[in-house]
């Protein structure tokens, strides 16, 4: 077990980088083969600034989280520290749970980034993108992805996550955001079938709809569970999914919307 994590510490970013490189191209290609609905916008300004603000906010996280979440999980493993540690479970039980309330954690993260003030002028950045596809799924204001990480370094803190389960939970989290940000047509019937457990490409997009009661709602990243249990789930959108706008209804300007630098100061627009 030791070697297991000494390997993990050495190689988190690799690990994290191989399966992020591999849906991402998985995607881009689905993209291109079954697109779900004609972009508005030039795709490669978009890509171009989408994935700047994927490197800055890595390189940021690099600086001031040198461990990221994965020093966290050992450090309470180390030293017998947070709620997991004071019971007796097995391994396997644990990670699943973890997996599991971690999700939970970030949809509830999720839906105060709507409705706090503070947190919503940098969520909007992630929400104001015109188009919707696998790039939107990494496109976060740096200081909403701070914030993020001390939000999840914290629950790791108190949970007493064991350093797999904050592992898989980081990737199964990098994976489906760009799996359910992507363009790409499913067949109703799959789609239906993946709704009970994940969330899917439309039901997400539904989330990044221009009228409120839709951008309220569909909070979920990973699992779909939890916007059924806290009724917050919309099943189809007010108009079809490829007719229906994308963004903020009163930011539909790409001049203020695609380039890295607007999108850096728009929480900071009067």
């Amino acid at each position: 077990m030791q070697e297991l994590q000494k390997f993990i510490l050495e190689n988190e970013a690799n690990i994290r980088l191989v399966f992020f490189l591999g849906i991402f191209f998985v995607m881009t290609v689905l993209e291109y083969i079954i697109p779900k609905r004609q972009l508005l916008l030039c795709k490669y300004k978009r890509w171009i600034n989408n994935i700047s603000l994927v490197f800055l906010n890595t390189l940021i996280l690099r600086v001031l989280f040198p461990t990221a979440a994965i020093g966290i999980g050992f450090f309470t493993q180390d030293n017998n520290l947070g709620l997991f540690n004071y019971f007796e479970i097995s391994t396997f039980l644990t990670i699943v749970l973890c997996i599991i309330i971690l999700d939970l954690i970030i949809y509830i993260q999720h839906r105060l980034f709507h409705t706090i003030d503070f947190f919503w002028k940098f969520h909007k950045v992630h929400h104001s993108d015109m188009d919707y596809d696998l790039t939107t799924g990494f496109r976060f204001h740096p200081i909403e992805i701070i914030i993020s990480m001390f939000i999840k370094i914290g629950f790791i803190f108190i949970l007493g996550a064991p350093v797999i389960a904050v592992l898989i939970f980081e990737i199964i989290l990098s994976t489906l955001a760009v799996f359910n940000h992507s363009n790409i047509n499913l067949p109703k019937r799959i789609d239906a079938i993946l709704r009970y457990i994940i969330v899917t490409p439309d039901m997400h997009r539904i989330h990044h709809s221009i009228y409120k009661k839709e951008l309220n709602s569909n909070y979920g990243f990973n699992l779909s569970l939890w916007d059924r249990v806290f009724k917050s789930y919309t099943p189809v959108p007010k108009d079809s999914y490829t007719n229906m706008i994308i963004g903020l209804k009163d930011l539909q300007d790409e001049n203020k919307t695609v380039s890295i630098l607007s999108m850096l100061k728009l929480p900071f627009y009067k």
